[in-house]
């Protein structure tokens, strides 16, 4: 039987067999660095991407990769055909193949495309040539994922299968219909062999003829998301002015283009992915809550969609519903990667994202279970090669093991963790915090200064350079982390008023450090300014912090807790409602509030 005449017969079989799975803005935006998203660090930073720091394509970091997939003969290749699945999305852009096995692997690829799983994708999209051969615009998706993402650039080593593909394609090119023709040109503009073009000249070339087919096809709705991605390419995560208002000149057509599509088709989820990721690092992620809803349940099998809507349900203070799109996510995401290899950027940079985004999702929750739950997770699938290969990455990370033990975590076992490696000052630092917080709860304001100064030690000593040379503001946040502990020990032997003014400065501090999703630092500091005015008894002012505290992270439980307090003791009539807000915010509903002293 030919493969043709297979298909014909099976597809409705095989379609039946598909597997099934189971406002308040901040007060400040800094320009968002660029680590905000996954693959970058934990993902949220400002400034353009250095080519030269592709932190996921250092030979270490590939081999380290190459070493634990190997380990596993199990484990699903690119060679592999996978599975056909309708929870990756409902995308369908019809092509000229006859093959509707071609036509059914073609769309996955595309619903993988705009789900990020760029790995699986060019899975999909090499299934789909070996049903049609003659499919050039399946050639075309294979050279599309090959290139360079918000995420991470190309790779110098895919460039001659990448060229192999695209080659292929124009070899096909007569058998395209018009929108393929035109889709296999523009992306024709994206990649040489000439070594003197940059990648930002391909980038742009790239983008500028896909402007073109957006203007010729101005109704097709996978044609705009293609458009609008590749102008995003060309400035990854630095989409807006530095008032985090006005869009780069450059990226108001892309959004408005997928606006468009929003418009006309709501449940696009490679519209309302970009979206989100339009709109998150800007002074109005309001706008993306409509997209994050949508998405939130359209492809329940491709992790980083599931995930995506925690990055606009944290910003807008709905902790509870990132917390659900994370654990869900994280569930995918084991799912997936307990059966294929999948890509460095998957395995080592979405999966602990979403696990990291649960972590402090549940912190501003105050779920201390999850919490410390997803923080023995990341301590497990964080490991040392991706420490020593991407640390600016991996650090502020791991990092977060720390932070949850320091806010949710019982002292005497905190006290039992082990001091990382001297290789890396920075764990080492938050380390130190974590003790210092666990001595000062427990009494012992003294031993907790000392750890403090051993932070301090390392600030002026330690070689930070390779994370502060990759836009990490790893001094900065050991300085905010010295001071917290210093307030919190000088509070703990009961020094309230000297406890208040180094607060004040720690809150300052943290002013300084640019945003990131989630934060570098996991609670906010004027929450702790205002649990020592509390304890001054100046509840006034300490309404004042904690709205303070409010304004950069809204409805979190554990400012609206030392909002309530103070409200009561000024007889405040807002006092029942914040009360209200308080239980509504809190996870689980029935846990105790925390004590004041640990605000």
């Amino acid at each position: 039987m030919s493969m043709r005449s297979a298909s014909t017969i099976a597809l409705s079989t095989a379609l039946a067999l598909l597997v099934v799975a189971s406002s308040e803005r901040p007060l400040r935006l800094a320009p968002v660095p660029e680590f905000l998203n996954p693959a970058y660090l934990a993902l949220t930073a400002c400034g353009k991407r250095p080519e030269t720091q592709s932190i996921f394509l250092r030979k270490d970091f590939r081999l380290a990769l190459m070493a634990s997939a190997s380990a596993d003969p199990a484990l699903k290749t690119l060679d592999s055909d996978p599975p056909l699945d309708s929870n990756y999305g409902k995308a369908h852009f019809p092509i000229s193949s006859p093959e509707a096995y071609t036509q059914a692997f073609f769309d996955q690829g595309l619903r993988l495309v705009y789900g990020f799983n760029h790995w699986e994708a060019e899975r999909a999209f090499r299934a789909a040539t070996r049903w049609d051969p003659n499919c050039a615009i399946c050639y075309w998706g294979q050279a599309l994922v090959l290139g360079p993402h918000i995420n991470a650039p190309m790779d110098p080593a895919s460039l001659a299968d990448t060229l192999a593909a695209l080659g292929k394609a124009k070899s096909l090119i007569a058998t395209a219909s018009p929108i393929e023709k035109a889709l296999i040109s523009a992306l024709d503009k994206r990649y040489t062999a000439d070594p003197t073009k940059t990648r930002a000249e391909l980038d742009q070339a790239y983008a500028s003829a896909m402007a073109a087919v957006y203007a010729a096809y101005p109704k097709n709705p996978h044609i705009a998301i293609l458009y609008a991605e590749a102008v995003m390419d060309t400035s990854p995560w630095d989409y807006w002015e530095a008032d985090a208002t006005t869009p780069k000149p450059a990226m108001l057509p892309a959004i408005k283009a997928v606006e468009a599509v929003m418009a006309a088709h709501p449940d696009h989820a490679g519209a309302n992915h970009l979206y989100i990721h339009l709109m998150e690092a800007s002074r109005m992620p309001d706008r993306a809550e409509g997209a994050a809803d949508r998405l939130a349940t359209e492809a329940p099998m491709a992790g980083h969609l599931v995930h995506m809507p925690g990055h606009i349900y944290f910003r807008v203070g709905r902790y509870q519903d990132a917390l659900t799109a994370n654990r869900q996510a994280v569930a995918v995401d084991e799912r997936y990667l307990s059966g294929n290899q999948g890509s460095a950027v998957y395995r080592y940079g979405y999966y602990p994202h979403n696990v990291h985004f649960l972590l402090a999702s549940a912190g501003m929750a105050g779920d201390g279970g999850t919490a410390l739950e997803a923080a023995a997770k990341l301590d497990r699938i964080v490991p040392t090669p991706v420490l020593d290969a991407v640390p600016w990455l991996s650090h502020p990370v791991k990092a977060s093991v720390y932070f949850a033990e320091a806010q949710f975590g019982e002292p005497s076992t905190v006290l039992q963790i082990p001091m990382p490696p001297a290789q890396y000052p920075y764990l080492q630092a938050m380390w130190h915090y974590a003790r210092g917080i666990a001595l000062a709860e427990s009494g012992q304001g003294r031993p907790a200064l000392a750890e403090a100064d051993a932070i301090a030690t390392l600030i002026k000593t330690a070689d930070l350079k390779i994370l502060t040379d990759n836009h990490m503001p790893a001094r900065d946040i050991m300085t905010l982390a010295e001071l917290v502990l210093r307030g919190k020990a000088q509070a703990s032997m009961g020094n309230l008023n000297d406890a208040l003014i180094i607060m004040q400065q720690a809150a300052a501090k943290q002013r300084s450090i640019p945003y990131t999703e989630p934060p570098y630092w996991y609670y906010p500091v004027e929450q702790s300014v205002g649990a020592i005015l509390l304890r001054l008894n100046r509840p006034t002012e300490a309404i004042d912090a904690f709205n303070r505290s409010l304004m950069s992270h809204p409805n979190n439980a554990w400012s609206l807790y030392g909002l309530w307090l103070a409200r009561q003791k000024t007889n405040d009539p807002a006092t029942m409602a914040t009360e209200a807000l308080y239980r509504k915010a809190i996870v689980p509903a029935d846990v105790p509030p925390p004590a004041l002293e640990r605000l």
